[in-house]
């Protein structure tokens, strides 16, 4: 039996997911503007002043599956679908889960990071997919929809590429290639070159396999592709370490922002979960696009530093900054330490900022959306979590966000750092406006 089921003829009308919601006019589930939605697919960011859309589920049926390329930056349990066929149509990446409880948390692991004011493609609970997926009807199973970004490069590839060569010589950049292995300025190509090199020795690998995948590789093949693997693995480690400080100020808040929801799968072998998206004025935004391993087992626990996470060389640039932030400095050391923009302190005053603007107030709507969805599409028999097992959930949100907010400095340095950087504050908040506007009732929704 499949555990993923919404029932097609969906909610009573007005409740938390109403049929209503099913197959709504396009604007009103997201803005699009410019061609394949790219510029009215990331809220908040986007420059559409659109609101967010409701949670759904939303039918997909009438979607039609993109076969031109796979899509970037997620698993195989993912494609793209579209409504038109014509080439500058919206479409959409459409993840499969287990069950409506992993999509719904899913959903919610994305609305939680949105609230930080960071940049991920907009996302709604879909249904009417599983032709896509696997050719059955199943009109019943709940999917993750988010804006299908063309211009977004998993951070392994784009680091690889021109733009990352340009931002690494430019700025800071060529100190620090300077500065890394020993002040050899060669570093940073020889890790482009060897990033590429074990990437063809990968892609060889599969070839002389007969294109088999690559959990089913065996013996030299399987040993081949792992050396490959740990060398490409490194090199763009090198390669992280090597950007300018704007560029590692970004990696450690979306680091940050993996440490409050557990989100383990931030940088692993691939780095496909965060990468670089250009806005419609080209300024490039870090950006996480998977959301299916938070709100699980990396959030159980209590948070006793800020690196929990550690896990070979590209994760090291992600954290660099954070490790040197001591948490005995006096209030002198520390207002010193903020007037340095891409410093240590600033960034965790930063991120301290941040977190604090989020509260239970726009928590809670979220939590039951989620719970209502995934309740009405689970099969009979499956365990709903209680009233008081999602008060249990928000109150470890909270305490997680506290106990981040304390390790980054505390709400006082929050504070100094917006008196300091009042612009920077206000841009933030218009990012993370949003989503912490009033939440929409399940009766007001279209």
């Amino acid at each position: 039996m499949d555990v993923n089921a919404y029932p097609s003829r969906g909610h009573a009308a007005g409740s938390a997911a109403s049929a209503a919601l099913a197959r709504p006019k396009r604007a009103d589930v997201l803005p699009e503007a410019g061609p394949l939605g790219t510029f009215g697919a990331v809220t908040g960011h986007d420059g559409s002043g659109a609101p967010l859309p409701p949670i759904g589920p939303y039918d997909f049926s009438a979607a039609q599956r993109v076969h031109d390329a796979h899509p970037a930056a997620v698993s195989k349990a993912a494609v793209r679908l579209s409504f038109e066929a014509h080439a500058q149509a919206p479409q959409y990446v459409v993840s499969a889960f287990p069950s409506a409880w992993h999509a719904t948390r899913t959903w919610l692991a994305s609305r939680l990071f949105g609230a930080l004011g960071l940049a991920t493609p907009t996302a709604m609970l879909v249904r009417g997919c599983s032709l896509a997926f696997d050719g059955t009807q199943a009109p019943e199973r709940i999917y993750l929809a988010t804006t299908y970004l063309p211009i977004y490069r998993p951070l392994g590839k784009w680091l690889e590429g021109e733009a990352a060569w340009r931002a690494i010589e430019g700025a800071d950049g060529a100190q620090r290639l300077q500065r890394t292995r020993g002040g050899d300025e060669v570093a940073g190509a020889h890790a482009r070159n060897g990033a590429r090199e074990a990437g063809r020795r990968m892609a060889q690998v599969l070839a002389q396999s007969g294109g088999a995948p690559v959990d089913a590789l065996t013996g030299a093949s399987a040993q081949a592709y792992a050396d490959a693997t740990r060398m490409r693995h490194d090199m763009r480690g090198v390669l992280c370490g090597c950007l300018p400080d704007v560029y590692q100020c970004a990696l450690a808040r979306q680091y940050v922002a993996a440490l409050w929801l557990g989100n383990r799968d931030l940088c692993r072998d691939v780095m496909k979960n965060v990468g670089v998206w250009r806005d419609k004025n080209d300024l490039p935004y870090m950006m996480t696009v998977d959301f299916r391993d938070c709100l699980d087992a990396g959030l159980q626990g209590t948070l006793a530093d800020l690196t929990p996470f550690c896990g070979g060389a590209p994760l090291t640039a992600f954290i660099r900054r954070l490790t040197g932030l001591s948490p005995t400095a006096d209030s002198k050391t520390v207002l010193d330490e903020l007037k340095n923009p891409t410093g240590a302190r600033a960034l965790a005053a930063e991120m301290a900022f941040r977190l604090g603007r989020i509260s239970a107030h726009d928590i809670v709507p979220w939590v039951d959306m989620a719970h209502d969805v995934a309740r009405v599409a689970s099969r009979a028999g499956e365990a709903t979590p209680a009233a008081e097992d999602r008060r249990d959930f928000v109150n470890h949100l909270l305490d997680r966000r506290d106990r981040l907010v304390t390790l980054l400095g505390g709400a006082w340095a929050a504070q100094a750092w917006t008196q300091l950087y009042p612009t920077r504050a206000r841009a933030i908040e218009a990012h993370q406006a949003p989503f912490l506007g009033p939440v929409i009732a399940a009766c007001d929704r279209p």
